[in-house]
């Protein structure tokens, strides 16, 4: 098949580009829940322990030596949930914006458009599915006529076994 590359109309652009901002809000607030409520990999093995982590202290830094100090495994998961909870914020906050642009160009879009323009596009997107419908219809005939043709073909084969040979 042959396929030409057509350029996207601005609407399809438009359309792309809020889906895509969508997505990176959703991804960005899941990454702030889960930095929100992180579990540290201290709180992992405390839910799992196993005889070294139990016998063995100095492992993963879970002993506190200090009253002021957290433990060093403690200090990290803390410092990386931290890390992640702000770029998250920073992210949602950057794709807010791009979504509040995008419908900023939505209603400005709305605004200008005149009913003439509004009711020009509607009557161009029917004629295009009805020149799409006819054409299909078309096809469909087509097909059904090769399938009735094949049909009666095998049928009179059937009948005639003799011409078959």
């Amino acid at each position: 098949m042959n396929r030409e590359e057509v350029e996207a109309k601005p609407a399809e652009k438009w359309l792309s580009s809020l889906n895509a901002v969508c997505n990176r809000l959703t991804t960005q607030y899941l990454t702030l829940l889960k930095s929100a409520a992180g579990m540290s990999t201290v709180a992992k093995r405390n839910a799992a322990p196993d005889a070294i982590s139990l016998t063995e202290g100095h492992r993963g830094g879970g002993v506190m030596l200090d009253p002021n100090e957290p433990p060093p495994a403690l200090a990290a998961d803390s410092a990386l949930i931290s890390l992640q909870t702000k770029l998250a914020a920073q992210n949602i906050a950057v794709a807010s914006s791009n979504l509040l642009d995008l419908i900023r160009t939505l209603r400005l879009s709305a605004l200008l458009m005149e009913e003439q323009v509004i009711d020009e596009e509607e009557e161009i997107e029917c004629e295009i599915c009805m020149e799409e419908t006819q054409a299909v219809a078309r096809e469909s005939a087509v097909l059904e006529g090769e399938l009735f043709n094949i049909w009666r073909d095998e049928l009179m084969a059937g009948c005639h076994p003799s011409s078959a040979s």
